[in-house]
Order: C-alpha cells, then structure tokens, then sequence
C-alpha cells in the first residue's frame, strides 16, 4: 500500500531530526565524570551556561521526538500485536519521564554554578559536593534512559524482522546494535568503563536505516501476524 511508504517516510523524517538535534545536544554540554568533587564541574558549568541550556532544550526536543515517534508507530505496530502496541507506548512514556528528572537535576547544577560563582557567604565544598551529587543524578538517570531506550528499540525491530516492515537485515542489524548498546550500559551501571564504539556503531545503523526509510519507507506488503 502506497501509505505503508508515507508512514514509513515520515518515520525516516522524524528519526533523522532526533539525529540532528541529538548531536549538538551531546556535544554542546561537555560533561564528564572526571569532574566530580572538584571546583572545575562549577566552575565549567558557569561559564558555559548558555550551551548547557541549549542542550537541556535540545534534549527535551529530542526525548520529545521520541515519544511522538511511539505514538505515530502505535496504529502501524497495533496491527500485528495490539498488546505490544500499548507497551512499547508505555516504554517511551517512562523513558521521556526518566529523561525530565535528568534535565532538572541538571537545571539544579545551573543554579548551584551561579552559587558558586556569584556568592562568597556559602561554602564551597558544600556547593561542589551538592553540584556532583547532581551530576551523578544526571547521568545514572542518563544510562535508565538508554536501556529504556534499548529495549524498546530492540522490540521494535524483532516486530520489524517478523513483518519485513523493512529488509531483515536491517532488523537483524538493529538488533545486534542495540543489543551491543544495552550490554554497555549494563556494564556502566557496574563501574565498568566501555569505548565509545560499543555506542557509535547503533548510530552507524541508525544512519543506514533513515536512510532506506527516507528513499523506501515500509514494505507494500507487510507480512500479516496473529494480532495479540
């Protein structure tokens, strides 16, 4: 069916603006571990407020995108598992929650750099203690929006790989991926440092499957599954 290729291009369309605004939403906040517990996570977050809460509005847009997404692929998925239509939903709904306690304990470590910066009554060991307590919110909230993340992509490609809404390869690539992502979080959660390549190579497939939406879409023909 010709709207089979529509839905399926806007999905192209909207994944690639998370895409775009995803990046400079990373890039632009600069954050890291290592600055905990010093005066340079403060000190650092001061002087660039201005592309910190680009960011956050960035990441609001982009977590926002991605439960918009879940609910534009809610009718097509409700076709072949009604069930699962409604928790893969409920999966985005969560992580979009997770993402906004992130964002407001990073608009806490915004207000606390302006502290530290601008105040000389109030302790400066309190304020760096409270700024990576913050930090810390922020990223083991980041790494639950990631497996959220994971699981709900990954069952979304095992539906893909059972109706060929795409090539299965596609499918079967994309559950490699994000297979390997949710692994690498699993091991963050313990303490345990992983290259960046564990997480880039899901953006390489990401790329490639935008790709074959935006010039494709879905397949015409879909195949037909016991709707549970």
């Amino acid at each position: 069916m010709q709207s089979n290729i529509k839905i399926g291009r806007i999905t192209g369309v909207l994944l690639f603006t998370i895409v775009a605004l995803g990046i400079p939403a990373m890039n632009l906040r600069n954050l890291f571990s290592s600055m905990a517990w010093t005066p340079s996570l403060l000190e650092h977050i001061f002087e660039n407020t201005f592309q910190i809460r680009i960011s956050i509005f960035l990441d609001l847009v982009v977590s926002g995108l991605w439960l918009s997404l879940a609910i534009w692929l809610f009718p097509v998925i409700k076709q072949f598992r009604k069930g699962f239509a409604y928790w893969f939903l409920g999966i985005w709904t969560l992580h979009f929650a997770v993402v906004l306690f992130g964002l407001i304990s990073e608009l806490s470590l915004l207000s606390l750099a302006d502290v530290f910066a601008n105040s000389s009554g109030t302790s400066e060991e309190m304020l760096i203690g409270l700024g990576t307590l913050n930090l810390e919110e922020y990223f083991w909230s980041h790494y639950l929006a990631v497996l959220l993340f994971s699981t709900a992509m990954l069952s979304l490609y095992f539906i893909f790989y059972q109706t060929k809404l795409i090539p299965r390869f596609l499918s079967v690539w994309g559950m490699i991926a994000i297979s390997i992502v949710f692994v690498a979080c699993q091991l963050a959660l313990f303490n345990i440092k992983v290259n960046f390549t564990f997480f880039g190579q899901n953006g390489v497939h990401l790329l490639v499957l935008i790709g074959w939406l935006l010039a494709k879409g879905f397949n015409t023909s879909p195949i037909t599954l016991r709707n549970s």
